[in-house]
């Protein structure tokens, strides 16, 4: 070919690039030219870009088996910094798309040919962006890109993924009639390709799974697998659906199910959890357990379920406790924490089971042990977390009284040999205890040792965070001088309240203190000093004599109100009446044990023949006959007398609420008046201290009037000294602090400190903006707005915001990102921001203050300059409790 003809030929070409760049004309060539951009241009790469950003979605999730698997896998906040820049691509790449390639010639000038197809991959493109938008938790941004491809495209393809979308955006912002409305319109055009329909499907789970409609949500699934073709896609709905038909009551089904899901072996995770499923579904009376057992066991043999051997072993302990194995069911629960590699959802759960059995074998101390155990390891989410709690704590109650009788039981068991024989069990155990510490000092090295060498030699010669050997053994060297104590502030006072007054802390006295070696047997108590503290002499004998009759009484009480024990209750008091001759616990545990045979009579129609003490009778003659003339006499001879006690209590409280009508009326004269004479002639009455408080506000609201408020300061004060430890009291306190008195000043006229007023309003619906604040000394502020600017363009291009800056102060200067529209949205922005460890790894470890900060607010902070006010203000309305300082 001749240089001329090449030279024409580019020509040529280049003329019908640009002459198919225009978008107003049509044609074949135009056609072919803007979908050929419109698909391997932008709509390509932007599918590249969802799908990683779905792979790490998907690799960052943290499934919980315990629950029906949600269906489809949304961004949290373990996977946004990942997620956000590559949806931002996406935006872009498809948004070019659209107003370059969009054809819309004039009417009269359009073809009337079929192929190629004007516009083909506009409205795929727009697909993209509304799940961009999507992922990216903006929901309105995609609920207007479908709403108008549902307007605007009148394919039936596009119609189906529109209203698809739609109902999964109303789905995910519990919008479920819309949800529903939506998904039934992409029902009717489910038909259209295999992809819109699975999709249209799988939502339609989702929403029936929400709903905990489970037989619904496996007709839909069933119908989704029916279009699935490849395995891979087929196993997490096949797993859901497994779920499902557990939760729906066909335990078999779920079984068939689930071994479905292993026969599909991809991915081994789910391979796994089938497999292990399957025996937590089993159930004893609609099938047999050997195939199950059979199945655990070879999983065990399999080195590819090292790590997983606490999930077997639980699995296993699951199928012996519904085969009624109770004994082995709790050994193979016991085997699954001991191999445990680590995994604390399991380790929680595994603790939990053995504490619920112990429980149920009233093994209290056993249980408390397992039911503190998995605190540390259960979810906050869990749902039985407020209810361990709780019964951990009962329980610790418990096991506190019943070492308290164990320990003294103990000591008197010492006192009653001779001093010889004495002295030499107390030398004995004295060289148990160096005994004991030789030989943690020696584990301890040894495992110093194994971890220094499992550390190995790289980065030998480096920077100690970069040296393996260096770290762990600079490491463990301070656990060994410091001790493995948790960190926080003033971790040497036992009560933390005491920090509050500390404001003069002896920093000397503190540096001055010195740390004891836990492993060197000078420090332990003498033999001399452990025999001195026997109770063995009358004095110490007698308090040890009163400590077991409050423990046994305790003990008592937690068996019967806390653990609805009575048996081990009555037991419990009735030793202590046979063990000690008298204590001032005697009286009340022969009311309890009355009190309690009463109940069991009322309430369970008990009564054992063969018992002579096992009947409230026998306890009320005793009350009667041992302790004459005494309040549980007078309660047992006149049962009337509560009665009694109550109508006196009503009749008190309806005139205390009389006097409180009247003090809200504001007459203090008339209302401190009659107070006066009711604290004088009835100074017993059951509610003192809340006539004691009234009269303080009638004094308050009297002495408002003068001007002088010491008298009312003073009356608060009175109040904590007559009702120590009551509401009442607390509640003065908290006035008197609120009113800025020292608790110490009683009849001195302190400086009150008013509390003022914030300058600064919450407004949820207002728009905002995001501040950071930057020392003018630093002179950083441009580097700070340009790595800003970088990430805005990385993970919120699409919401084109500006950065600006100011001089706030002759101190700070303010660079501000802008606008959202409102709280929440900024608050979204703030959580991106200030969790990136990577582009803004400077400014998030600079110190810096950053809040949100609505219109009006920003006007205010740059009138009064109050920056640390401000901070205040955020940490307690933006912030959660989670985090209530700003960074």
């Amino acid at each position: 070919m001749s240089k001329f003809s090449r030279s024409l030929l580019v020509i040529i070409i280049t003329t019908f690039v640009v002459q198919g760049c225009t978008t107003k004309r049509d044609g074949r060539a135009y056609r072919a030219y803007h979908n050929t951009t419109a698909k391997y241009n932008g709509f390509f790469y932007a599918n590249e870009s969802m799908a990683e950003a779905e792979k790490k979605i998907e690799d960052l999730y943290e499934p919980n088996w315990d629950e029906v698997l949600p269906v489809f896998l949304d961004v949290d906040e373990n996977s946004a910094q990942q997620v956000y820049p590559l949806m931002e691509r996406a935006i872009e790449k498809c948004s070019k798309v659209v107003d370059r390639h969009t054809m819309n010639p004039p009417k009269r000038e359009r073809k009337s040919f079929k192929r190629p197809q004007m516009n083909k991959w506009i409205d795929d493109n727009y697909t993209v962006i509304g799940r961009a938008y999507y992922m990216k938790e903006d929901f309105a941004k995609a609920e207007e890109v479908f709403l108008f491809l549902a307007r605007t495209v009148d394919t039936q393809d596009a119609q189906a993924w529109s209203y698809s979308w739609l109902g999964r955006i109303y789905l995910r912002t519990g919008n479920m009639v819309k949800a529903k409305n939506m998904l039934s319109k992409a029902e009717q055009y489910s038909d259209e390709s295999v992809d819109v329909g699975v999709h249209t499907n799988l939502v339609f789970a989702q929403y029936y799974i929400k709903k905990e409609s489970f037989e619904d949500a496996v007709n839909y699934l069933e119908k989704a697998l029916a279009l699935i073709k490849k395995n891979n896609d087929k196993a997490r709905p096949l797993f859901i659906l497994a779920q499902c038909l557990r939760e729906s009551g066909d335990s078999e089904g779920a079984i068939e199910t689930f071994k479905m899901v292993a026969d599909l072996r991809t991915p081994y995770e789910l391979e796994f959890q089938s497999n292990i499923q399957q025996a937590m579904t089993y159930e004893r009376r609609e099938g047999n357990s050997d195939p199950i057992i059979e199945l655990l066991e070879e999983m065990l043999e399999d080195d590819k379920n090292t790590e997983y051997l606490d999930q077997i072993y639980y699995a296993l302990a699951e199928v012996a406790l519904e085969d009624r194995k109770r004994s082995e069911g709790i050994d193979l629960l016991e085997t699954s924490v001991f191999v445990s590699d680590g995994n604390s959802r399991q380790l929680g759960k595994s603790y939990l089971r053995l504490a619920d059995l112990h429980m149920e074998d009233l093994h209290y101390e056993t249980a408390q042990a397992y039911y503190d155990s998995a605190l540390v390891h259960l979810p906050e989410d869990n749902d039985r977390i407020e209810d361990v709690t709780n019964l951990a704590s009962n329980l610790t109650d418990l096991v506190v009284n019943l070492r308290i009788i164990e320990e003294q039981d103990s000591l008197m068991e010492l006192c009653d040999l001779s001093d010889d024989d004495r002295r030499r069990l107390i030398e004995g155990l004295w060289e148990d205890m160096v005994d004991d510490l030789e030989r943690k000092k020696a584990d301890r090295e040894a495992a110093i040792e194994a971890a220094v060498l499992a550390a190995g030699t790289a980065g030998a010669g480096m920077f100690w965070p970069y040296n393996g050997a260096l770290r762990v053994s600079g490491q463990q060297n301070f656990v060994e001088y410091w001790g493995d104590r948790k960190l926080e502030d003033f971790w040497r006072i036992e009560s933390k309240q005491g920090s509050l007054f500390m404001d003069d802390f002896d920093k000397s006295e503190e540096m001055s203190l010195v740390l004891i070696d836990r492993f060197d047997p000078a420090n332990l108590p003498t033999v001399e000093e452990m025999l001195s503290e026997l109770p063995c002499d009358s004095t110490k004998k007698s308090i040890s004599q009163e400590l077991l009759a409050e423990a046994y009484y305790k003990a008592g009480l937690d068996y019967r109100e806390k653990l609805s024990d009575p048996e081990n209750a009555i037991e419990t008091w009735q030793e202590l009446l046979e063990r000690l001759d008298s204590s001032a616990y005697h009286p009340t545990a022969t009311y309890q044990l009355f009190r309690t045979y009463l109940q069991r009579e009322l309430e369970e129609d008990y009564s054992n023949p063969f018992c002579e003490s096992c009947n409230s009778g026998f306890w009320a003659d005793q009350i009667v006959k041992n302790y004459p003339g005494s309040e549980w006499a007078n309660l047992i001879e006149n049962p009337d007398l509560l009665d009694a006690e109550e109508e006196a209590y009503e009749a008190e409280r309806i005139s205390y609420e009389a006097l409180l009508s009247r003090y809200y009326a504001k007459e203090y004269q008339s209302t401190l008046l009659e107070i006066d004479i009711i604290i004088r002639e009835r100074p017993e009455n059951p509610l003192s201290c809340k006539y004691e408080l009234l009269r303080a506000q009638c004094v308050g609201g009297l002495t408002s009037y003068t001007g002088d408020r010491t008298p009312y300061f003073d009356a608060l004060k009175s109040i904590m000294d007559f009702c120590p430890e009551t509401e009442e009291s607390e509640y003065a306190a908290s006035l008197l602090s609120q009113l800025g008195v020292a608790l110490g000043s009683v009849g001195t006229v302190p400086e009150v400190a008013e509390e003022e007023e914030s300058p600064f309003t919450v407004v949820e619906n207002k728009e905002h903006y995001f501040a950071i604040i930057i020392p003018v000394e630093m002179g950083n502020g441009s580097e700070v707005k340009a790595k800003a600017s970088d990430f805005n363009k990385a993970f919120f291009a699409s919401k084109n915001l500006k950065i600006t800056s100011n001089l706030l102060s002759r101190t700070h200067q303010i660079i501000l990102v802008k606008s959202f529209i409102n709280q929440s949205k900024g608050m979204d922005y703030y959580n991106i921001f200030t969790g990136n460890r990577e582009m803004l790894i400077d400014i998030n470890s600079g110190g810096y203050d950053m809040f949100v900060i609505n219109s009006g607010n920003y006007i205010e902070l740059f009138k009064n300059k109050d920056i640390e006010g401000y901070r205040e203000f955020f940490n307690t309305h933006y912030l959660s409790a989670k985090s209530k300082q700003a960074p």
